[in-house]
């Protein structure tokens, strides 16, 4: 038999633990010696970006609608968003993480929303106790006005000197205006000039003028491009109806050349035959047949792939793994001959080599024939221990330097990828290389430190401001949590439509509208990247984050066990667990 006997309530403290003090007694961040560290990475876009722009940073803007901020953000370190926006092959795409989810981003959409939509001025970077020394700029393409922009936020005065009458080099002369409206271009020029920079339009640089300009200034830069044509070197190739790719774009009157024509064919398969196979439509009648012809394989074609697709909407057919081998007519001009062909590249040194293929020669009736198999720079007037004559470029190293100390060179000058954003990269880092060298630094120290990953782009907003981010490592999409997004298509600009575009040179894409640019912004997972979504504070279950302001957090490593669940649901591998000290 059981007896029940009342207790008192002091009693039930003999058989429960009762704590009497607030729970912050309990030091449970003990328990581990793992805490969470913010630590912002880097994006694989951004390390494919040739110019270094921080995609991540100006997408966030960009989806809250702060269009200024992220052209703000942007003209850090690219001084031609609204040309990269157009005209730039977009490596970054093919990175993007978002690719392995559903589609990737449109960054180069966004890059072009940003200029267009968001009004900056880019910030002056020098310090009052930095050297200022004296540079010429020759040639104002994109190498020159990059080197020249960079020069000058650095605090150093800058003259260009342009040979045409207008400044933009390739860009003005060589993209046509359905790719790159003037209004486009001179607008980013103007923001270039002023900072202050002064141009000397219609002056030819020759020997003894660069001997004026060593007098003159401290360092110059040689940002002359390529102009000189490729040749096939076959017979009859000097005729009137043989013309070459960009003497043929930047001629005043291109359209003498077209007049009556009936079968042109244009050699080649890179971004200037596209252009001057585009460029040949508008100017020629609808029954004109245009035939672009190139030695790699339909697929392997060096040309921006949106530009062939283009270019196959305005009917223009387009032929690969076929070289010419002959001219045929007398009096004037009938046919072409090609041969079957395939290209090989030399790993070592960079060159291809094209191969006898296997098949038919091709006969194409042509009365105009354009080449544009590559362009070549004249090194005629350089210094000759500056002049690398296997390859018709000049001498630079790694940080753009020529064997003579004064001299920088960048661009189509130099034996790197003939594009815009690679341009703006060997002017941006010669005018780093120059300013660091103007103020006692060592370049070959800090420009490695600056490279973002693994790619041949640097960041000068990292030299600004060190340490912001770790600039070699980069988030892989295993490293992401998904959790929390929806496969979502891409937003695309509008386009004009082919049968409209064939005859009129007005700009053939529309670009993003400002919410369909807003939403697309909103599908980038931000990698690497804090843009302040709070999960990490929200979800912890110790209530050990605290937030401190926007996109600032403390942990306090009294109570935080290191659970490591903050960790595991950033979306974006920013935080980890690291062993505190």
């Amino acid at each position: 038999m059981t007896t029940q006997e009342n207790l008192r309530a002091a009693d039930y403290e003999t058989i429960i633990p009762v704590s009497r003090a607030n729970t912050k007694v309990f030091k449970t961040g003990q328990w581990s010696q793992k805490k969470p560290t913010h630590h912002p990475k880097l994006s694989p876009c951004r390390e494919a970006c040739p110019v270094g722009n921080n995609i991540p940073g100006a997408l966030a803007h960009v989806s809250k609608g702060d269009y200024n901020a992220a052209l703000a953000l942007i003209l850090q370190e690219n001084p031609l968003p609204g040309i990269c926006g157009r005209v730039c092959y977009h490596p970054c795409q093919t990175s993007c993480n978002r690719n392995q989810f559903d589609e990737t981003v449109e960054i180069r959409s966004l890059e072009r929303a940003i200029a267009d939509y968001g009004c900056a001025t880019p910030q002056i970077c020098s310090s009052p106790t930095d050297n200022k020394t004296t540079i010429a700029v020759i040639g104002s393409g994109p190498a020159g006005l990059s080197a020249a922009y960079f020069l000058a936020l650095f605090g150093h005065r800058v003259t260009i000197f342009e040979s045409r009458a207008e400044p933009g080099g390739v860009l003005r002369y060589g993209i046509p205006e359905y790719r790159l409206p003037g209004e486009v271009l001179n607008r980013e020029i103007g923001r270039i000039l002023a900072l202050g920079i002064d141009l000397e339009k219609g002056v030819r640089i020759d020997s003894e003028r660069l001997d004026d300009l060593q007098d003159r200034f401290e360092y110059i830069f040689l940002g002359t491009g390529a102009w000189l044509p490729q040749k096939t070197g076959l017979s009859s190739e000097n005729r009137e109806t043989i013309q070459y790719g960009l003497d043929f774009l930047s001629h005043e009157k291109k359209e003498i050349f077209c007049q009556g024509k009936k079968n042109i064919v244009v050699i080649g398969g890179g971004d200037v035959a596209v252009d001057v196979a585009r460029t040949a439509r508008r100017l020629c009648g609808p029954g004109t047949v245009i035939t672009m012809i190139a030695p790699e394989k339909e697929g392997d074609f060096p040309a921006i792939p949106e530009g062939l697709a283009e270019a196959e909407d305005e009917r223009i057919r387009i032929i690969g793994e076929y070289q010419p081998i002959e001219f045929i007519g007398n009096s004037h001009l009938e046919k072409v001959r090609f041969v079957r062909t395939k290209v090989e590249k030399d790993r070592v040194t960079g060159r291809y080599t094209l191969l006898p293929g296997d098949g038919n020669d091709l006969l194409v009736d042509a009365d105009l024939v354009l080449i544009a198999i590559g362009q070549l720079p004249d090194t005629g007037l350089f210094l000759p221990e500056i002049v690398d004559k296997d390859f018709s470029k000049v001498f630079v190293n790694d940080l753009g330097m020529t064997p003579s100390s004064r001299f920088y060179a960048g661009g189509d000058l130099t034996r790197k990828r003939p594009a815009v954003a690679d341009a703006i990269l060997s002017g941006k880092r010669a005018a780093l290389s120059i300013h660091l060298k103007a103020n006692g630094y060592d370049p070959e120290i800090i420009i490695p430190a600056l490279t973002l990953g693994q790619g041949s782009s640097l960041s000068i907003s990292a030299y600004i401001e060190a340490g912001l981010i770790d600039l070699k490592k980069v988030v892989q999409f295993a490293e992401l949590n998904t959790l929390l997004y929806r496969k979502t298509g891409a937003e695309h600009g509008t386009k004009s439509p082919p049968e409209t575009r064939r005859t009129d040179f007005s700009e053939v894409n529309g670009g993003l509208e400002r919410k369909a640019a807003i939403d697309e912004a909103k599908r980038c997972f931000y990698c690497g990247s804090c843009i302040g979504c709070d999960l990490c504070f929200l979800l912890c279950p110790d209530i050990s984050i605290a937030k401190e302001g926007d996109r600032i957090y403390r942990v306090d490593k009294d109570y935080c066990k290191g659970c490591s669940i903050c960790a595991t649901v950033c979306p974006r591998h920013v935080i980890e667990m690291e062993e505190s000290q």
